[in-house]
């Protein structure tokens, strides 16, 4: 009779576990406040693209090369 309560307990504790995941959200997320000046990720892209155009009008980007 002790193996059925124990099986069963364990059950509404696991249940528990699952609903409380479920149904509880956190208090905050952890990235979710981001400062005023903060980029998004296109944002980033635009600036790194932006800054490689730069780079290639600088340098040449075939300025190695030979011509054959």
């Amino acid at each position: 009779m002790t193996m059925f309560w124990l099986q069963v307990s364990t059950l509404v504790l696991v249940n528990v576990l699952i609903a409380s995941m479920l149904f509880v959200r956190p208090a905050r997320a952890q990235h979710g406040g981001a400062g005023g000046g903060a980029l998004s990720v296109w944002q980033l892209i635009d600036e790194v693209e932006a800054e490689r155009r730069r780079q290639v009008e600088a340098t040449g980007r075939h300025h190695l090369r030979t011509d054959p």
